[in-house]
């Protein structure tokens, strides 16, 4: 596989298209994404375990504590 500036090496998407999903991971749900874009729900945890990887350092949870949550939604 060549490598080209507009994708990850090991990704079949470009740059863009994974941000998309990400961006909408904080949106929607899995099954949304899937239905809106047409991927499959693994591609769709795959992307955003890549980006969030790039895109977040690890430190910023040094010192956590406690998570609250104030909602919790089941189907």
């Amino acid at each position: 596989m060549e490598r080209v500036p507009w994708a990850a090496h090991d990704s079949s998407f470009t740059h863009a298209f994974e941000e998309l999903v990400a961006w909408q991971a904080q949106r929607l749900d899995k099954s949304s994404i899937c239905r809106l874009l047409g991927i499959n729900w693994r591609t769709v945890g795959t992307i955003i375990e890549r980006v969030v990887e790039e895109r977040l350092s690890p430190e910023r949870l040094e010192g956590l504590q406690v998570i609250g949550m104030d909602e919790l939604g089941w189907k």
